[in-house]
């Protein structure tokens, strides 16, 4: 911008004549260091845009000067120059390439990037070229695959406007684009101002004026208002819905922008993939429909479409008026029982049979064989098939298997573990009908294995994903089904077939008892007749519905598990997955599958997980690596050795083809001390879509995400700093408030109770010493860091690499430390050969508090930086009523200062108790009123409060509702309190309501298991 001499009218930098004043105005800028200006681009309030030239180049450059109203200053200027480095990894022929930032000779910032000859968007539209359909969609399905290549690589666009998409000049049936991606939309957010095609968009985006959070699908949004615009030529629809009901608008298209401009996010295709899959479809179906077509002239073909459209719209609308009375109104049993039919006949072509062989090998020996038969059935058009866990992986589900790998390594042997997975549809030949043969047979003497789907060949099956079992008992508990689903993927879908639809809102309350359904599967497996897959139907009704599972009275049996469970309006709302089991108590245990009471997975948990999977986002495949631990160990000894490159090129190798998180996490951990935080991000994103409570993995995304633009407001520290007492991660939680304090205290540094909680916790306090300045301080809590963590803890390396990657020579010091850790790994495998011998024993002494208590003192004698072992040797003497033992090892623990957690708060309501029990009432009471007072976490105030009848124990029992935490640890203290009373009833009422949180992990519980027993015993004498 420049200013009339005159006037002083504002003007862009091109103009010559001032249109105020008449009066001739100077030219605008010229040069900037050595590039000559050729011409002005485009002129905005933040910056200008150059086409120039170096004096010492022949190709012209793109120049963004960047004016004062930019806010542009050093500091911005580094955030953009790092922005560069990771928008250079892009491919160069989808997006613009940037070369850096810089500062002018005269205190200006600016870009250099390179240059594009781009036609613009208003030539490109007034030209009439984007009316050609093909033309059109060719280039929608050129952006969608661009988009969906950013979207693989970590990025998005969700400000996704026409200006970021340059039109390069080049051949006038095809148009070609590059997309001008930027890493952050503003320079700065807070003082953010947008232009208007920008501005419009901000306007009218559901995510961003909805305040809700932006993810891969506000870019599908924005896409598909680009479409929309594109086709109707309107630049200035907000919400473009009502064009694409426009007579012109063409509506092949229309289905796919209407979804992708969907408000709610859910609705949207699940991948930008999804689009350019569908574009591609669009684009193959309309060449078909040009090869079958008679010679006709345009106008007649145009009219025949109007037609046929006008009729599939009408017919549409007949269906959908006709199958809004079809529900609405009660059918009678014989149209269901038809409609069921029809179903079945629609669908049994799209389910399939599955076998599974794995086995165990041993120096090229056979030691373990296993072969399991089971359906699944086809949910997507790309491929993706649902069944069960125990179909896809029985193996994670077989003791035997465990136990002989167990054994093989007891004799210094690596047991090697395979598997083959094959399936057949409908109507394949599969069997292989041979007699005769005896116990020897094959499988290719069983199976057709030429005709089927397997890991090789052409057509390919594999392991898309696989649910993650409960770990805790009360998971199990409320899932006895454990979540057992899996996905397959095939690479390619037989023609003609229909993938089953699955019910997306299916709510297991809405359920109906009696409602009917039909499941679809091969009961029988291949104990059948015939050569070729026949699916069987079976008929049934929903008998009873649990809060994660329901039972239906249709015949299932073991081959039937993995299929689906139809109901009358032919949508998937389960999965067969069990079958209920009566056991007589004969004089010996005899259990008997009970085939017509099924147990079905409802399809809830499994939409999300495959929505998941079509975004592109990694899953678990349980598949066992049993090498997987040795190349662990490689990379540790590597990194340990100082070699951090060479780690993560063995890490990066270890990763081909595997999704083993211990390899994953290493191959982050190396990315990360190796400085290239973009390959760190995504396998953390990795690790974290396999097991999202990897809280080490969130932890480390956060160091990554912290070191970038955002700091310490990053999405993943936010999501740790909301972990509280009740999580399993809660100490991660403590860590990310400990690194957006940047400050801690001498007690911060105690408030650990494992070894490798101290190296974690210690390797943050030395990165937020580092961050001050204090780098003695620093080292000192990275060596600290470096000698608590095991061999197996990330925390040693990570701690490690801060210590000795300074440019400075270290390597004598180097070298002395590290022979001080080999020395104490030595004397930890020492005593760990001492404490197997204990562990085994104190597992043995299940029933026998006293003897754990007593084995737990030997253990810590052995391991005393396990702090929580006097925890729990304080409550097993409460459970084995030693009440001076209990509070000795209690004050032992306690004197220490720490954090407020689980087990710290847990047994300062213990030891109140126990002095209750000790016959110390006033000690008692004046404990609980100071722990009451000095208790920042409300819960565990609210109990204290409750025990000092400041509250009652309604209201208590109120607050922890059905959370199995706060059940556990009411009713435990009330429970324990109550015995010391000597009001026996109401203790053993509270203790069962504790034993029903079935939170066995908890110290708590098992407490209330073991007095729970005294009490019984003590009642029956």
């Amino acid at each position: 911008m420049k200013l009339c001499s005159n006037c002083s009218q504002a003007l862009a930098e091109s103009v010559k004549i001032c249109p105020n004043c008449g009066s001739e105005v100077a030219d605008g800028l010229t040069r900037v260091d050595t590039y000559r200006i050729l011409e002005v681009i485009h002129e905005g309030r933040g910056s200008i845009l150059y086409k120039a030239i170096d004096e010492a180049a022949e190709e012209p450059v793109a120049l963004r000067l960047f004016t004062d109203d930019s806010g542009v200053d050093e500091a911005v200027a580094q955030r953009l120059s790092h922005e560069l480095q990771v928008l250079g990894e892009l491919p160069s022929e989808w997006f613009v390439q940037h070369f850096s930032i810089r500062c002018s000779a005269d205190g200006r910032w600016y870009r250099v990037s390179e240059w594009v000859e781009a036609e613009s968007w208003g030539s490109l539209l007034s030209s009439g070229r984007l009316q050609d359909i093909e033309i059109a969609y060719d280039l929608f399905q050129r952006l969608a695959a661009i988009l969906s290549g950013l979207h693989q690589s970590g990025h998005f666009i969700p400000h996704l406007i026409l200006n970021d998409i340059l039109v390069l000049k080049g051949e006038p049936d095809r148009v070609d684009v590059k997309i001008d991606y930027k890493l952050s939309r503003f320079l700065d957010p807070k003082m953010a101002r947008p232009g208007p095609m920008l501005q419009h968009l901000l306007d009218c985006h559901p995510d961003i004026s909805g305040g809700r959070p932006l993810d891969y699908k506000s870019d599908i949004w924005s896409l598909g208002r680009i479409f929309a615009q594109i086709l109707s030529a309107n630049m200035d629809l907000c919400d473009p819905r009502p064009a694409l009901k426009e007579e012109n608008f063409p509506q092949d298209i229309s289905v796919l922008i209407r979804s992708m401009l969907a408000d709610d996010p859910d609705v949207r295709p699940g991948s930008m993939q999804e689009v350019a899959d569908a574009l591609n479809r669009l684009q193959e179906e309309r060449e078909e429909a040009r090869e079958i077509a008679t010679p006709e002239t345009a106008r007649e073909v145009k009219r025949l479409r109007r037609t046929v459209t006008g009729f599939g719209i009408l017919l549409t609308i007949l269906l959908v008026i006709g199958g809004f009375y079809f529900f609405r109104f009660e059918r009678s049993s014989g149209d269901i029982e038809s409609a069921l039919e029809d179903y079945a006949n629609r669908y049994a072509g799209s389910v399939a049979f599955v076998m599974v062989q794995y086995r165990i090998r041993v120096d090229d020996i056979i030691v373990y064989s296993q072969v399991r038969e089971g359906t699944a059935f086809l949910v997507d058009s790309a491929g993706y098939l649902l069944t069960n866990r125990h179909v896809a992986c029985p193996w994670l589900e077989d003791d035997t298997l465990y136990n002989i790998i167990g054994q093989i390594r007891a004799v210094d042997k690596s047991p090697q573990f395979e598997y083959q997975l094959y399936m057949w549809f409908e109507g394949d030949n599969a069997f292989n009908q041979l007699v005769g043969i005896g116990a020897a047979e094959g499988l290719e003497d069983v199976y057709d294995l030429g005709s089927a789907y397997s890991r090789g060949g052409s057509k390919r099956i594999s392991i898309a994903g696989v649910a993650r079992p409960p770990s805790r008992t009360s998971q199990k508990i409320r899932a006895p089904l454990q979540d057992d689903f899996a996905v397959l993927k095939i690479n390619r879908v037989p023609h003609g077939l229909e993938p089953l639809p699955l019910d997306r809102e299916f709510k297991m309350e809405e359920l109906e008892r009696l409602s009917p359904v039909i499941a679809l599967g091969f009961p029988l497996g291949s104990r059948i007749q015939a050569d070729v897959i026949n699916v069987s139907v079976t008929r049934g009704h929903i008998r009873r519905t649990f809060r994660n599972f329901f039972q239906v009275d249709t015949s299932i049996y073991k081959g039937n598990s993995g299929g689906p469970i139809i109901d009358r309006n032919g949508k998937v709302i389960g999965i067969a997955s069990a079958v209920a089991t009566d056991v007589a108590m004969a004089p010996m245990v005899v259990v008997t599958p009970l085939s017509d009471i099924g147990l079905v997975l409802p399809v809830t948990e499994a939409v999300v997980f495959i929505d998941e999977l079509r975004r592109g986002r990694p899953k678990w495949n349980g598949v066992l690596d049993l090498s997987a631990t040795e190349r662990v160990s490689e990379i540790q000894d590597l990194a340990l050795a100082g070699k951090w490159v060479e780690a993560q090129r063995r890490a990066d190798q270890s990763l081909e083809g595997s999704n083993v998180p211990a390899l994953i996490m290493g191959a982050a951990v190396m990315h990360y001390i190796n400085g290239d935080l973009a390959g760190a991000a995504t396998l953390t994103d990795r690790a974290l879509s396999i097991n999202h409570e990897n809280y080490e993995a969130m932890l480390l995304k956060s160091l990554i995400e912290s070191s970038g633009k955002l700091g310490w407001e990053s999405t993943s520290l936010t999501q740790l700093m909301n972990l509280d007492w009740r999580s399993p991660g809660e100490f991660y939680g403590y860590l990310a408030r400990l690194l957006t304090s940047g400050e801690f205290s001498e007690d911060d540094l105690e408030s650990w109770n494992l070894p490798s909680e101290k190296s974690w916790l210690h390797f943050i306090a030395g990165l937020v010493s580092e961050g001050d300045g204090d780098t003695n301080r620093a080292r000192s809590l990275f060596k600290s860091s470096v000698r608590a963590a095991g061999t197996e803890e990330w925390s040693r390396y990570l701690a490690l690499a801060h210590l000795f990657r300074s440019g400075r020579d270290q390597h004598s010091e180097r070298t002395g430390f590290i022979d001080e850790l080999q020395e104490l790994d030595e004397q930890r495998t020492e005593r760990m050969s001492w404490l197997e011998p204990l562990i085994t024993k104190f597992e043995a002494a299940a029933t026998d508090p006293a003897e754990r208590q007593n084995l737990l003192v030997q253990i810590h004698e052995l391991q005393p930086e396990s702090r929580r072992l006097l925890v729990y040797a304080s409550y097993y003497s409460a459970m084995a009523s030693d009440w001076p033992q209990s509070l000795k090892l209690a004050d032992q623990y306690l004197q220490v200062p720490g954090r407020e957690e689980p087990l710290r708060l847990g047994l300062q309501l213990l030891t109140t108790t126990v002095l209750l029990h000790s016959g110390e009432e006033d000690e008692s009471r004046s404990r609980l009123t100071e722990t009451c007072r000095e208790t920042d976490t409300i819960w565990y105030r609210q109990v204290c409060e409750s025990l000092l009848h400041q509250r009652s124990q309604e209201d208590l029992i109120e607050n922890a509702g059905t959370i199995p935490e706060k059940i556990v640890t009411a009713h435990a203290a009330l429970g324990f309190q109550a015995e010391a009373e000597g009001k026996a009833e109401d203790a053993l009422s509270h203790y069962r309501e504790a034993l029903g949180s079935y939170l066995d992990t908890w110290i708590e519980f098992e407490l209330a298991r073991q007095r729970y027993i005294v009490l019984r015993q003590q009642n029956s004498n």
